[in-house]
C-alpha cells in the first residue's frame, strides 16, 4: 500500500444530510421536488452532472454555472452555521495513524474547490492531506475513474497501490475503473448505497486500521 485516498462528503464528515437540505431548497426554489431516487441516483456525482440532469429534466432556464455557484454558496452557509457537524468517528485516528506510517493521502472529492477548503479549514486538516483534487479538476466525473487517477498522480504512486475510502456506489465504481483497492465506509444510517463492489466493507472506522487495509494487498 502505497497511499490512501479519501472521498469526503459522507466519508470524512457526515456532510450529505446538508447537501440534501441545501439541494432540496434549491430546488424548491426553481420549482422542483427533488426526490430522493435522484438524491440517491447522483450521490458522490460531480454538481455539473447533477444540474446538467435537472435542467435537461425539468426545463429550467438557469445555466448549469449558475446552478452550481448558488448550490457551492448555500451548502459553505449551511456548514458555516452548522455547529454540530464534526468529522465522523474514528476517521481522525485513522488519518493519524496512516500518516505515522508514512503512508501518504489524497483527498479526492466530487464537491468544488471552494467546498473542500472549506472544509479542511474549519477542522484544522488542510495539512493531513498531501494532494487534494476535486471534481472541477477533471473532466470525467465519478464513476469515471479520473479523479482517482489525478490524486495518485499528484502523490506520484501506482494507482493500483492504492486504496479508496469511499460511502457512495458512483465512488466504489470509480476507485475499481481506476484499478485500486477500495473500501466501502457504510457506517452512516442514512447510506442506502450499494457498496457491494468494495474489496471491504466496514461499518465503522475502528474496524479499520493500517494493517487490515495492508492485508487488501496480501
Amino acid at each position: 500500500m502505497d497511499a490512501v485516498l479519501f472521498d469526503m462528503d459522507g466519508t470524512l464528515l457526515d456532510s450529505e444530510p446538508l447537501i440534501d437540505i441545501s439541494l432540496i431548497k434549491i430546488c424548491r426554489e426553481l420549482g422542483i421536488e427533488l426526490t430522493e431516487s435522484i438524491i440517491e441516483q447522483f450521490r458522490g456525482c460531480d454538481s455539473p452532472t447533477f444540474w446538467k440532469y435537472l435542467i435537461s429534466e425539468f426545463n429550467l432556464t438557469l445555466s448549469i454555472e449558475e446552478c452550481v455557484l448558488k448550490e457551492t454558496y448555500d451548502f459553505v452557509e449551511e456548514v458555516k452555521n452548522h455547529g454540530n457537524l464534526a468529522p465522523i468517528e474514528g476517521v481522525k485516528k485513522l488519518i493519524d495513524e496512516l500518516l505515522g506510517f508514512g503512508i501518504p493521502l489524497a483527498l479526492a472529492s466530487s464537491s468544488s474547490r471552494i467546498k473542500i477548503k472549506t472544509i479542511l479549514d474549519i477542522f484544522g486538516m488542510q495539512s493531513k492531506f498531501r494532494a487534494k483534487i476535486s471534481g472541477e479538476d477533471v473532466e470525467r466525473g465519478k464513476p469515471e475513474p479520473d479523479i482517482f487517477l489525478l490524486a495518485a498522480k499528484s502523490l506520484n504512486v501506482n494507482p493500483s497501490r492504492c486504496v479508496v475510502i469511499e460511502d457512495s456506489e458512483n465512488g466504489v465504481k470509480a476507485a475499481k475503473k481506476a484499478g485500486m483497492k477500495c473500501v466501502g465506509f457504510a457506517g452512516l444510517k442514512h447510506n442506502k448505497q450499494n457498496l457491494s463492489s468494495a474489496d471491504l466493507i466496514v461499518s465503522a472506522y475502528s474496524d479499520l486500521n493500517f494493517q487490515r487495509l495492508q492485508q487488501l494487498f496480501d
